[in-house]
């Protein structure tokens, strides 16, 4: 600091006499600039972080919809052997009893004395129903026919090419087609979204969770209720 203190008075020395004070301060400023420029050196690379923005960072830690559950699909189709099940041939000994909306609840209840595991789910939809199929579970439902009086039958298939379903009764081998719109305005007036599954092991929530997770998104099945036995 001595050194420049010690060049500005020489500087303002030797000036002529009629030059101005804003010219030694513009001369003085120049120097200085320059002087601390060489001395610093260029400014050190890397010290500035910048911000990475919301939407960049938003980008790397969140996948887009399409690729959430990507592994979870429907097949097109799937067919159930209803004679080779025994369990569920077991359950269709008696003709079920339709008096009311409660028919299903009623059959749950009624085949204690032939089926061992039995449980009632609530709160389905046409894909859950799907996915029970292609699982290998035959979901069992009230439904009416046009001009006929309610029934409760497996579903033993369906192919979204036809948009069908097939019911069929354990004993025979007879299969009765419906449309998917058809038998979803039925089986909602018949019996509200409601399936039992008649399996040779006691099902949980956690075992019903589990399976529509192979095939539908968790949206599409948070809503379903079991009451097993």
């Amino acid at each position: 600091m001595k050194r420049h203190l010690f060049f500005l008075g020489s500087v303002r020395q030797a000036l002529p006499g009629g030059a101005s004070y804003s010219t030694v301060c513009a001369c003085v400023a120049s120097f200085v600039f320059a002087f601390m420029a060489i001395s610093c050196g260029p400014p050190p690379q890397g010290q500035y972080h910048v911000p990475e923005s919301a939407i960049a960072a938003a980008e790397k830690t969140t996948k887009p919809p399409s690729m959430q559950n990507s592994d979870a699909s429907l097949p097109q189709s799937a067919t159930i052997q209803l004679q080779k099940m025994a369990y569920v041939r077991n359950a269709f000994k008696e003709t079920p009893r339709t008096q009311s909306r409660s028919g299903l609840a009623d059959f749950h209840a009624r085949t204690r004395g032939t089926v061992q595991h039995s449980a009632i789910i609530d709160n389905c939809s046409l894909d859950v129903l799907k996915a029970f199929v292609a699982k290998g579970w035959a979901p069992i439902v009230m439904i009416q026919f046009q001009g006929r009086a309610p029934e409760i039958l497996p579903i033993s298939d369906y192919n979204d090419q036809l948009s069908e379903v097939h019911l069929q009764h354990p004993g025979s081998s007879t299969r009765r087609r419906m449309s998917y719109k058809d038998f979803e305005a039925s089986w909602q007036k018949s019996s509200r979204n409601k399936c039992v599954l008649i399996t040779p092991q006691q099902l949980t929530e956690i075992d019903i969770q589990k399976v529509l997770g192979r095939y539908l998104p968790k949206e599409k099945f948070q809503q379903v209720s079991v009451q097993s036995r």
